[in-house]
């Protein structure tokens, strides 16, 4: 008993351990310039290691109009091995542009899943891809609309993800695939002014129904790129988006999506060992009278401390997210031009901000892992935050529904049947219920009745099989 009793407490104290330890996400920086630098990288890299990085991710872009044609190839040849000396991980996110050459019909996914197996053969020491880049933004893929008001845009780029995972696989089935290289937000709003755009859990639900349709029996890929960027650069970290919009604090939002498109398929979820890369992510700052920047500020900007202490706090949350497999500011050195973006780790001079000091020590404290609790995440089978309440009246009953995202609701009503001395009937009416704006559903009551039992079933539009059922009984004030 003894040597039971021992060898519990061993095994609990190692639960219990292990409860607020996860790996370590890596972090790096998502940064082009050392393209264009006159020493192909070196010194930047260098400082990079200095803070803890652990990794680069680059941009190569494929143009329809030349697809054979490896786009800035004379840069990547000498960035790449710069960075790989440094100790660097290479990461190469790649993806169609312009968009005006992808909606013109220029380019093909066999044309972009062969040059994707290209810069693997080309590149052997880059081991990870990600394949896309914000096609749920019309700055980087077009149509995001069809002309019938359908969103097109990610059943058209699916195909590009498909062949490219294919064409990667087969060059060594050992490289990791990335996709999607999401944008945090969209309009869903084909008859806006400007940025026509999808949100992106209306567009990881139409890659999904364009997946089951394929008939394809391989994943898409390995882990998911997602760019959880603020709404503004004033917002603080714990300020999200709204449904069906996604921030860094609403990444169970963006596994349940997930889930809705693909569990029960090929393509494994975050349950089955999907990997989230949050590749590109950043809080601008004010520049003003700082050396080395022209033109002027388009957005609004925070300052450098809060930035040095959201950069600090992301990385410190992450560590707790077993899903996050690495982060990437984007940036490790600012872009010049005001127009352009300024949220790096060093300013444009190459002076080093305050979250250049704040990301190394977080690297440091985070370096075994998590020190809080886990976040620990399962799929929920019901519709997000349901919530029905069932009014009285004079001859209907008035049901207020409102819901953490959009539903199909049902409302019924259980009522006595003329028809026979004893059984019963129902009257129902149907509703679309917009996700965050209640709606009243009101169905006329029979003659004669005071009080009725009410069923409202929902189910969620990202997934019909998720659905919650409320039943509850109304008084008619007659």
């Amino acid at each position: 008993m003894r040597l039971l009793a021992a060898a519990t407490t061993a095994f609990l104290t190692t639960l219990l351990a292990g409860a607020s330890l996860a790996p370590a996400a890596d972090v790096g920086a998502n940064d082009d310039s050392a393209k264009h630098a006159p020493d192909g990288g070196v010194a930047m890299y260098e400082r990079m290691r200095e803070l803890g990085l652990e990794q680069v991710v680059i941009g190569v872009r494929f143009r329809p109009s030349e697809p054979i044609v490896i786009q800035d190839k004379q840069q990547l040849d000498v960035a790449i091995p710069n960075a790989v000396a440094a100790g660097l991980r290479v990461v190469l996110a790649v993806y169609p542009y312009p968009a005006a050459e992808v909606e013109a019909g220029l380019g093909s996914p066999s044309l972009f899943g062969s040059y994707a197996g290209a810069l693997a053969s080309i590149y052997p020491q880059v081991r990870q891809f990600v394949i896309g880049n914000e096609p749920n933004q019309p700055a980087f893929w077009r149509p995001q609309f069809d002309a019938f008001r359908t969103g097109v845009s990610a059943r058209s780029f699916g195909p590009y993800l498909a062949t490219a995972y294919d064409s990667l696989k087969a060059v060594d089935p050992t490289l990791r695939v990335v996709g999607v290289g999401l944008s945090p937000r969209g309009n869903d709003r084909p008859n806006a002014r400007n940025n026509i755009s999808t949100s992106p859990v209306r567009f990881l639900r139409g890659l999904g129904e364009w997946y089951r349709r394929s008939g394809r029996t391989l994943p898409l890929m390995d882990g998911f790129s997602f760019h959880p960027y603020p709404r503004q650069a004033t917002d603080p970290l714990d300020r999200g988006y709204l449904w069906p919009n996604v921030g860094f604090v609403n990444l169970e939002r963006l596994k349940q999506a997930l889930w809705d498109a693909f569990h029960g398929t090929a393509q494994p979820t975050t349950l089955e060992g999907l990997t989230l890369h949050l590749d590109e992510v950043g809080w601008q700052v004010d520049t003003r009278r700082r050396e080395g920047y022209q033109g002027r500020e388009n957005v609004p900007v925070t300052d450098e401390v809060t930035q040095a202490a959201i950069y600090s706090d992301l990385l410190r949350r992450a560590a707790c997210d077993p899903d996050v497999a690495d982060i990437s500011f984007f940036g490790f050195r600012d872009d010049t031009l005001r127009k352009g973006f300024q949220a790096a780790l060093h300013r444009a001079d190459g002076t080093p901000r305050p979250s250049a000091e704040a990301v190394r020590d977080a690297i440091a404290e985070t370096a075994s892992g998590c020190s809080g609790r886990l976040a620990r995440w399962r799929p929920d089978d019901g519709v997000l935050d349901a919530r029905v309440e069932f009014g009285p009246g004079r001859e209907s009953v008035a049901t207020r529904i409102a819901a953490g995202e959009d539903v199909r609701a049902v409302v019924c009503l259980r009522v006595p049947s003329a028809a026979h001395a004893v059984g019963f009937r129902a009257r129902c009416r149907s509703a679309a219920v917009r996700g965050l704006r209640p709606r009243h559903v009101r169905v006329p009551a029979p003659a004669g009745v005071r009080a009725v039992s009410v069923a409202v079933k929902l189910a969620a539009e990202s997934n019909r099989s998720r659905k919650t059922v409320v039943v509850g009984r109304a008084a008619l004030g007659r």
